[in-house]
């Protein structure tokens, strides 16, 4: 049993996410900074859904448990939780409790160490240490008073945005969407100080929790009218857990992630960038070379590493900075700013000057035992010129057109991708493939 997907540990915040069990990886993870002869506090912080504050303590029991001295962060937006280990030593590593854009009813896990987010060839090693120690002492609760509460990561990751706004920006108006997630005490707080005028939405961890998928259009239909209703120079929108964003235009048009990214990498990218391979080509007509992976940072962050790539991006609009290796939605708000304020072009006219191509995307939700039967499937239906089986299997039709068919490791979801320089033949493509998942979910069911 493998206990990673694409990037952390995700499953069911209550059939999975125990007690017991997160009482033992907290005790791993100790154990794994103890391997690595890592010495300081283990930071801890979380999104607002409901399940977090449940799943932080008990992992804070298994460090605890393991003389591990635990500094409790609250609620905080992932990429601080990194941040943190470079600004200060005294931490040996940090972890995040965040489902992400996944179901509120879901949850997940990631770790920090080495200034950044675990690389594959820690999880393996990880999984061998849980399993070494799983159930073989019972969940045992924490007395409060151990444990430190302090607001370092929150405020270093403040400094360090507001340390890379190449200022002055104009008096732009922006709506800020957090989704009442992890970002909601930093990206307004930021982005005011920096100068703008910030339209608020969805920005207290009080109140209702969205999880949203930044790559899917339909989940900021509130953030584009925002936009559009009080006449903002664009909108910006995040995950629950921040290292995720996502841009709206000044006439209300969602801006996918990878065309920021790909934006972003026009103007900073050295010889090279980094990319999975369900994002759009743009890229490719933007920047000299492009090494495509498959998806999840920590194959982004590998290739990066192994490349000497400055910069990297997924589809979901994160971005990946040399200097911290994970996603950051925070630091990718200020690199479009920056973009922005040079030129003093609008949104849409800076994407307008990119080449234009249409990427559709949907799910579908499944049992995982049906992968290799879909992938089958679509491998016998479609046809193409080449055939690329980095990451499940994408099919290229002809040199502007392709359809990938992958399997979510985070989430029991089918994902089908089709890219064209049509839209219609983007959407047609999509929907041929959807169907096509359908149809074998169907079939599995009779």
């Amino acid at each position: 049993m493998s206990l990673f997907g694409t990037s952390g540990i995700r499953g069911d915040a209550e059939s999975l996410f125990t007690n017991q069990f997160s009482f033992d990886l907290g005790r791993t993870f100790a154990k794994f900074l103890d391997n690595h002869k890592k010495k300081g506090l283990v930071a801890i912080g979380m999104d607002p859904r409901e399940s977090s504050p449940r799943i932080k303590k008990a992992i804070i029991s298994g460090l605890i448990f393991e003389k591990r001295e635990v500094a409790d962060q609250g609620v905080v937006p992932i990429p601080s939780l990194n941040y943190i280990l470079k600004a200060s030593s005294d931490y040996a590593g940090s972890i995040m409790v965040s489902g992400s854009h996944i179901k509120p009813h879901l949850n997940g896990v990631k770790f920090f160490a080495f200034e950044e987010e675990i690389l594959k060839e820690h999880e393996s090693e990880i999984e061998e240490i849980y399993f070494s120690l799983k159930e073989k002492e019972a969940y045992q609760d924490i007395d409060l008073k151990l444990v430190i509460y302090e607001e370092r990561a929150k405020e270093e990751y403040v400094n360090y945005l507001i340390g890379k706004a190449k200022r002055p920006y104009p008096k732009w108006k922006v709506v800020v969407d957090a989704g009442n997630g992890a970002q909601s005490d930093v990206a307004p707080y930021v982005l005011k100080y920096l100068g703008l005028d910030v339209v608020e939405l969805n920005t207290s961890i009080q109140e209702n929790f969205l999880s949203r998928d930044t790559e899917v259009e339909g989940d900021f239909l509130d953030l584009q009218e925002k936009v559009k209703e009080t006449k903002a120079d664009f909108g910006i929108g995040y995950d629950s857990d921040g290292d995720r964003c996502v841009f709206i235009d000044e006439k209300g048009n969602f801006i996918p992630g990878d065309y920021t990214g790909a934006l972003i990498a026009s103007r900073i990218a050295k010889d090279s960038v980094v990319t999975p391979i369900n994002t759009s080509q743009v890229v490719e007509k933007v920047c000299k070379k492009v090494y495509r992976t498959k998806v999840g940072s920590p194959y982004v962050v590998s290739k990066m590493k192994e490349t000497g790539s400055n910069f990297g991006f997924e589809a979901n609009g994160g971005g990946i900075f040399s200097e911290m290796h994970s996603r950051d939605g925070g630091r990718s708000t200020i690199e479009v700013l920056n973009i922005l304020a040079k030129p003093r072009k609008s949104l849409s006219a800076l994407i307008s000057e990119l080449p234009q191509y249409f990427l559709a995307r949907d799910k579908v939700e499944y049992k995982w035992e049906l992968k290799e039967k879909i992938i089958d499937e679509a491998r016998n239906k479609f046809k193409g010129i080449r055939v690329d089986e980095t990451d499940g299997l994408k099919i290229w039709l002809d040199g502007e057109t392709w359809i990938l068919f992958r399997s979510s490791q985070n989430a029991p979801e089918f994902r089908v991708f089709a890219e064209s320089n049509s839209k219609s033949k983007a959407r047609s493509l999509l929907l041929e493939g959807i169907n096509l998942v359908k149809d074998v979910i169907v079939k599995q069911n009779e």
